[in-house]
């Protein structure tokens, strides 16, 4: 998934060097010469770096920095697609995209020329192997019209896919090349190998090495008919925050993406320079809508008792510098978010009257929750000690339930937890993306919310919306679905990333956590 943040480009100037700080590693073969090179940390979550299949952020951030979409987010605004490779046109009824191949001078990193057979081979190729992000295409035709014309086709409205074509899943390959080398649009395919060690994009940069479980180094494509990047070589290290945090504060490394507010408070001025971003991550409670099996969370009045309870302030202080409120479960950066204005506040006053009314009279609520994760910085263990000890303020009592993440995963998914945390990070920054809470949505289902008439009048009027209606559209539905506190919208997360001081100016934005190729 490409890591989404916010509609924010940081550009930093003049961070002054500190003596004897280098501008690369440590000076090994691997880390090239001083100057030539950016050394860039994270903890691994890399599986391919084929763009077709992979959806992890490590292969993303590499395939960010490699591939080329047909359509982009300019300076990370997420609310506004604009042109990539191509450029585009919706249908009235938004059932059919027309790309139009812009790009002529787009080359390959063996100087092929980028063409709209390129385009249709890669949207296939996405289809047809049923990999992890085939879902992005589900429901889409592929047609060549011409050569400088691709047509996209939907069998129901798509608003959407605008918004999810800038995504780094959906690059474009060389497809002469990867067919050479067992490349197919169906579950045949052979390529994934070769495209891990050869990669086939007409982005700033190609892989020199790919290893998933230590390093990744690119190196400049020569072809790129973009501006050249001062940095000629990236190396991407798997390693620990303790490390990534120890190498920015003496200069072996000039990126780390994964440092906790704690950790990037301890990089000074003369260290380097704190990118903050909301992640596009959302931490929220839900509630089971069964009687049977919620108890006190399956009644109305508990839910917005415990939606009152809680001190968003303190959860925002937990969660860092950057971090945001939230009045519904999109991120404010999205069409469709709910106005921050919106969000919940407490009061313990009415959480007291709705509590009564509910009939709550101090039994435990069981409470679920992941013992071993962390978003963004953000300790869910931690998270559900705060909300306990908040809510036993208004005398609702949690009964804490942690389990370790893949086994929190599955008792959440059989829709028979009571309650607890859950996180949810976007596939595509389209309201869309969270139509699966509302009931009869694939994540409704886990607290058996079937049916609300309201919430489904709601939905019917958004996607039936057009242009800049679908942001009011989207806010009153999923305001609406915030008002039954079926889910609790607790905080949009921050996303982080630590620059070192020999870098003086970077680009860090909502679409690219950092962008390789602009940096200096």
């Amino acid at each position: 998934m490409r890591r989404l943040t916010r509609n924010f480009v940081a550009i930093c100037s003049t961070l002054a060097l500190t003596a004897g700080l280098a501008a690369c590693g440590s000076g090994s073969d691997e880390a090239g010469g001083a100057g030539e090179t950016i050394v860039a940390e994270t903890a691994f979550n890399l599986k391919t770096i084929d763009p077709h299949r992979q959806f992890e952020f490590t292969g993303s951030t590499i395939d960010n920095a490699v591939y080329q979409t047909a359509l982009e987010f300019e300076d990370g605004d997420l609310t506004k697609p604009t042109d990539g490779l191509c450029s585009f046109e919706m249908s009235d009824d938004s059932k059919e995209m027309t790309l139009t191949l812009k790009d002529e001078d787009a080359k390959f990193s063996n100087g092929d020329p980028v063409t709209v057979d390129d385009i249709v081979f890669s949207f296939e190729r996405l289809q047809g192997i049923k990999g992890n992000p085939s879902f992005f295409l589900d429901g889409v035709s592929v047609e060549k019209v011409d050569d400088e014309t691709v047509k996209l086709i939907s069998k129901d409205p798509n608003p959407a896919l605008p918004y999810i074509l800038p995504n780094a899943s959906i690059g474009i390959v060389n497809s002469k090349v990867v067919k050479e080398n067992e490349g197919t649009t169906d579950e045949n395919d052979g390529a994934e190998q070769f495209l891990n060690e050869n990669s086939q994009g007409s982005g700033p940069y190609k892989v020199e090495k790919y290893d998933a479980d230590s390093q990744v180094v690119l190196t400049a494509n020569e072809h790129y008919n973009g501006p050249e990047p001062k940095y000629k070589r990236v190396v991407l290290r798997n390693v620990s925050a303790e490390t990534q945090l120890t190498d920015i504060q003496s200069g072996q490394a000039q990126v780390a993406y994964d440092l906790n507010s704690d950790q990037a408070k301890q990089i000074d001025e003369s260290m380097g320079k704190i990118s903050s971003l909301p992640s596009t991550r959302s931490l929220y409670i839900f509630n089971n809508t069964d009687e049977k099996i919620g108890g006190p969370a399956a009644d109305p009045n508990f839910r917005k008792a415990v939606m009152a309870a809680i001190d968003y302030d303190k959860l925002i202080d937990l969660a860092g510098e950057g971090s945001q409120r939230m009045a519904s479960l999109v991120p404010n950066e999205f069409v469709g978010a709910v106005s921050k204005d919106e969000a919940p506040e407490r009061d313990l006053a009415k959480a007291q009257k709705l509590l009564k009314k509910a009939g709550y009279d101090g039994e435990k609520v069981p409470f679920h929750y992941s013992s071993d994760q962390a978003v963004n910085g953000v300790d869910l263990a931690q998270l559900a000690e705060t909300l306990q000890a908040q809510l036993k303020e208004a005398d609702i009592n949690l009964d804490l339930k942690p389990a370790p993440s893949s086994t929190q995963l599955d008792g959440f998914r059989s829709a028979k937890q009571p309650m607890g945390i859950g996180t949810w990070g976007a596939d595509f920054p389209d309201p869309t993306n969270y139509n699966v809470f509302i009931p009869g949505g694939s994540v409704a289902e886990r607290v058996n919310w079937n049916e609300d008439p309201q919430l489904k009048k709601l939905a019917d009027e958004a996607a039936k919306a057009k242009g800049d209606a679908r942001d009011s559209a989207y806010a009153k539905l999923f305001k609406a679905t915030t008002d039954t506190a079926v889910w609790i919208p607790l905080v949009q997360p921050v996303d982080t990333v630590a620059v070192g001081s020999s870098i003086t100016k970077f680009v860090s934005n909502a679409d690219v956590s950092f962008d390789f190729a602009k940096a200096e």
